[in-house]
């Protein structure tokens, strides 16, 4: 008897229909704000540096240009910069056996 009370209940229950046009109404804003909310609160510094990419790119390739404009010309050989005439004679005579 209890059963048939409660199926009785839940048919009753089944046939209400909600009005839910008052939490429609919004949605996506309120959905939207929220999330941006939350994306601002958690901003960390990795996203940062992301942004200031462009500027460490530039960074370097300032630097690679200025290191190939600076390109000395002096001989890069290693037995002609020890033989040459350094305060460092001492150690070049006795590195190169003279």
């Amino acid at each position: 008897m209890n059963d048939e009370r409660l199926d009785k209940l839940f048919k009753t229950a089944r046939g209400v229909t909600r009005d839910t046009a008052r939490v429609e109404f919004g949605f996506e804003t309120r959905l939207i704000a929220r999330l941006r909310a939350e994306r601002a609160q958690n901003a960390s510094w990795f996203a940062f540096a992301w942004k200031l990419m462009p500027v460490f790119g530039a960074i370097v390739v300032a630097l690679g240009v200025w290191n190939v404009a600076s390109v000395n010309t002096e001989p890069s050989d290693f037995a002609s910069a020890l033989t040459a005439e350094t305060d460092q004679s001492p150690a070049a005579s006795y590195l190169t056996g003279e």
